[in-house]
């Protein structure tokens, strides 16, 4: 048997050992590289001018509605109407007690007679030469004070009582009999039977009211018929924000329909703007991140290797998706979406195969978790 030095020996120990740490590899350092491509899946940027809906909710009302008041305030001597009763025009709806204004009118007619008989008077006494010029002048004057004194006390009296100007229905009764009112405070409140049928009022965003015109289409629900739907469109558009909201006030006309509606009900309106600029669609996924108006999204760089970082403006959220302006984002093919929250600036990505089965993307997507 033949002996091998031990200088020899201790050598070849090392030359192995040299030999497998070359060959060897770290499983944790494996992972490690591994772990930094990221697989995702991406999005691609289709351009679209689709409307997108104006959600709103408003009252409905009639189209001509009017306040019927006394030009004179006293108290309400009788009400010859109630809420929901139809009236025809030029019905008697409701009288003041008269008592002050015709003793009013009777003051002026006995002023009126008075100055008529001075300045008859005094116009003979001119004649013979005993009067002045003036003194004339001065009754006449008078006479047609007088004259116009009448004239407001009758035409007063002519309003102490409330007529129908037109046919209609009363939809509310806001006074009772015995009630002190003053001079202009509403007592019923008339539809007219000529009116353009019912409306819903409702309040626009300045970012919404750039896409509306006049009759654009609009569907109206109510909780009345809550398997329904009802067509409307775009009557008025207001032309200055309201101070109060800050909202443009839009005018919504229903069509003719079938069924019962009422002034009051509560009505859920989906406006559907005629005209759109062109926007992306893109699914939620994509949002990494939103500070203030930006939103943060993720593309494949321009190799589609690694994930590059970029800011936005969403012109529109919905439910799962949000749109952005096409002038954000022509210049890009792809939007990051699954996967999208583990990235980072420069890191290297892995895009999926679009005809990946559901389960093998979950399976692929496990590492980011």
């Amino acid at each position: 048997m033949r002996i091998i030095p031990y200088s020899i020996f201790s050598l070849l120990i090392l030359l192995g050992t040299t030999h497998c740490k070359q060959n060897y590899v770290d499983p944790e350092e494996t992972s490690q590289v591994t772990e930094k491509i990221q697989a995702v899946a991406v999005q691609k940027l289709e351009l679209t001018t689709t409307a997108i809906p104006i959600v709103a909710s408003g009252v409905v009302g009639s189209k001509a509605e009017t306040n019927l008041s006394f030009k004179i305030g006293g108290i309400v001597e009788r009400l010859y109407t109630d809420e929901g009763k139809r009236v025809r025009a030029g019905q008697l709806l409701a009288q003041i007690r008269t008592t002050e204004i015709d003793a009013q009118v009777l003051k002026a007619k006995q002023v009126v007679e008075k100055s008529t008989r001075d300045l008859e008077r005094i116009e003979k006494l001119f004649r013979d030469s005993a009067a002045t010029r003036e003194q004339v002048q001065n009754l006449t004057t008078a006479l047609e004070v007088a004259q116009a004194d009448l004239e407001i006390a009758t035409f007063n009296q002519q309003y102490a009582q409330i007529k129908a100007p037109h046919g209609g229905r009363i939809l509310r009764k806001m006074a009772e009999t015995n009630e002190l009112v003053n001079p202009g405070t509403p007592i019923f409140r008339l539809a007219s039977n000529k009116g353009k049928g019912f409306i819903v009022k409702v309040g626009i965003a300045d970012k919404d009211i750039v896409r509306l015109r006049l009759n654009d289409k609009a569907d109206v629900s109510f909780d009345a018929y809550p398997n329904e739907s009802f067509s409307a469109y775009v009557s008025e558009i207001a032309e200055e924000a309201d101070p109060r909201t800050g909202t443009f006030l839009v005018e919504v006309t229903l069509s003719a329909s079938q069924k019962m509606i009422k002034n009051g009900f509560v009505a859920k309106l989906k406006l559907h703007p005629s005209q759109q600029d062109p926007y992306y669609k893109i699914n939620m996924d994509a949002l990494v991140e939103g500070y203030r108006n930006q939103a943060f999204l993720f593309i494949p760089d321009e190799t589609g290797e690694k994930a590059k970082r970029i800011s936005v403006v969403p012109a529109y959220i919905g439910a799962g998706y949000f749109t952005v302006l096409e002038e954000q984002l022509k210049a890009y093919d792809y939007v990051i979406t699954e996967g999208a929250a583990y990235l980072e600036e420069g890191m290297e990505i892995r895009i999926l195969d679009e005809e990946v089965s559901a389960v093998d993307r979950s399976i692929s997507l496990k590492g980011m978790e």
